[in-house]
């Protein structure tokens, strides 16, 4: 993974503001554009779960006319510093994870490594488009972000773009993309209100979201319940704790990763020192 790190490493000192550091597969103009934007701390079956609901879903294509990318901000519009864990690991999981994905889809188009130093949707959409332009696979498809209930919430949430309004600064994002979200056990949204919050949209039940946005936005129920519940920051706990329960929730690559080279350490360390063990 020496290369993955050197070229995060050239990335983050250039001026440029997206990159693809990793790619399998070929990349055609046809293609359907699925983009999988997360943290990865780590990445988990709670991702390949969204990003196969995604695949099943969208069936208008064969698997060669569809890009699937895994896109790591090195910037967060809530987190300003890479932790527990640092990027250069999480993109040698994120690795083993597009290993995974083209295992269980060995003929999908072409699958994709990212990283952007946006830390909003908005702007990472402009990356993304004016790179698929420079390399000709643009023919104004629009792109399809794979989210979870609690990120759309945030994608929406008006205080991200003060002092603009939400609708001016989203409109032509909207415009160019397609939002498929999954429910999942989040807060104290129950599972019905998930469901709709799509129609509320539709009904300007919303008031600072426009209604036609819900055209391109749709809530599908995560019905297998094994993924429901898993979340990073869940894991992360679960191994603070000594739960190995979240060795259930990640591939077998990426477990082993985790446990050979004792990643999230510093979390324990951390916990550690303030309970004066260490």
């Amino acid at each position: 993974m020496l290369r993955l790190t050197k070229q995060l490493q050239e990335f983050i000192a250039s001026s440029s503001d997206f990159k693809i550091l990793y790619s399998c597969g070929n990349a055609s103009p046809t293609m359907r554009i699925f983009i999988l934007d997360s943290s990865f701390n780590p990445p988990h079956l709670g991702h390949l779960n969204l990003i196969n609901h995604a695949l099943r879903f969208n069936r208008l294509e064969n698997d060669s006319q569809r890009l699937i990318m895994l896109l790591l901000s090195v910037n967060n519009a809530d987190k300003k510093t890479p932790r527990p864990e640092t990027f250069a690991n999480r993109l040698e999981m994120m690795y083993l994870m597009v290993k995974e994905i083209r295992n269980q889809h060995p003929n999908i188009g072409q699958i994709n490594l990212a990283v952007t130093k946006h830390a909003k949707f908005v702007d990472k959409s402009v990356s993304i488009i004016d790179y698929l332009k420079s390399c000709n696979c643009y023919q104004n498809q629009p792109l399809t972000f794979l989210l979870g209930f609690d990120t759309l919430v945030r994608l929406l949430d008006p205080k991200y773009y003060v002092p603009d309004k939400l609708s001016d600064s989203l409109e032509d994002f909207m415009n160019t993309t397609n939002l498929f979200c999954l429910t999942r056990n989040f807060d104290n949204s129950s599972l019905s209100i998930q469901s709709n919050y799509i129609s509320e949209i539709k009904a300007g039940k919303h008031p600072h979201i426009p209604c036609h946005w819900s055209n391109n936005i749709l809530v599908v129920d995560n019905d297998d319940p094994e993924f429901i519940d898993i979340s990073s920051s869940a894991i992360r706990s679960q191994i603070n704790l000594g739960d190995t329960a979240w060795k259930l929730n990640l591939i077998p690559q990426i477990k082993d990763l985790i446990i050979s080279d004792n990643f999230y350490h510093e979390d324990q360390n951390n916990i550690e020192s303030k309970n004066g063990t260490a």
